[in-house]
């Protein structure tokens, strides 16, 4: 019999759908085009014509947010997600 592992409860922040254009500006200065999938106070899920690295710092425009800087936390693909990182 195999053990059962457990899983444990991480508490996030509340996501809210969004569908916005943005544009990403990575630390290499590439200008990417991306849509948002979700976003949440913390960051932000999103979609890139091209792969974003993990560990890349980018400058974006965030809807009803104006401009933040954020770390990309994962990437699958295309599709990656951000910690948007203090002013």
């Amino acid at each position: 019999m195999m053990p059962v592992t457990e899983r444990k409860h991480v508490n996030r922040p509340a996501r809210w759908a969004c569908t916005a254009d943005i544009t990403i500006l990575d630390h290499g200065g590439r200008e990417l085009f991306a849509k948002l999938g979700n976003i949440s106070e913390a960051g932000f899920m999103a979609e890139a014509e091209e792969t974003v690295l993990v560990g890349s710092i980018i400058d974006v425009e965030l809807p009803d947010r104006g401009p933040v800087r954020a770390e990309v936390r994962w990437s699958q693909g295309w599709r990656f997600g951000c910690l948007i990182l203090p002013s």
